[in-house]
């Protein structure tokens, strides 16, 4: 490794954290993974990052940011009417669904780890606000009658970790098409838009 900042050196082991853990899962990754793919031994590691778990916290913390902000700004720049089918795009763009895997692995670790369940809880909180601003800005755009855009964005929230749940796991009759229909049609119901043909 070259010579970095503590600051630099701390955002490359995430980052080759992050490669890793998007390779091997969240829970089939060690610390010795990370240092073999860094090149360094434990004890740097271990300098900026006192523990495993703290090193894996950070590593889906910076994911949650990395994937919101992408989605956020996939929509930022769209028109509204083309929004939901951007969305809906944008749900199932990674090939392999490697993020939302570890999204899923995240979730059940955090059943028994109090710090990552805290980040869990707070990209929770994020991903239904996207959510919701892109209903709110769908809702401006023609929706008829009131929306309660706070309830919508859960159901919606719960709808995309469920479906993406069946098909991560694999040998499943649900194609990512169907779920494009499911998705699109669920936020249309929301809205109450008619129905995509």
């Amino acid at each position: 490794m070259n010579r970095l900042s503590g600051e630099e050196r701390r955002s490359q082991i995430v980052e080759g954290a992050y490669a890793i853990i998007l390779e091997k899962g969240l829970s089939g990754t060690a610390t010795r993974d990370v240092t073999r793919h860094l090149g360094v031994g434990s004890g740097l590691l271990h300098h900026y990052f006192k523990t495993w778990a703290e090193l894996r916290a950070e590593v889906v913390k910076t994911f949650i940011h990395q994937e919101i902000g992408a989605l956020r700004k996939a929509l930022s720049d769209c028109p509204t009417e083309d929004m939901i089918e951007r969305f809906v795009d944008w749900m199932i763009s990674d090939p392999n669904l490697r993020f939302w895997k570890l999204w899923l692995d995240a979730i059940e670790q955090a059943r028994r780890d109090p710090d990552l369940a805290a980040i869990v809880q707070e990209g929770h909180v994020q991903w239904h606000s996207a959510i919701m601003d892109m209903i709110n800005s769908c809702a401006e755009d023609g929706a008829e009658g009131n929306v309660n855009s706070q309830h919508a964005a859960w159901r919606i929230s719960a709808l995309v970790d469920g479906l993406i749940g069946i098909i991560a796991i694999g040998r499943t009759p649900l194609s990512k098409e169907l779920v494009r229909v499911l998705l699109s049609e669920q936020i249309h119901m929301e809205l109450h838009l008619p129905l995509p043909r």
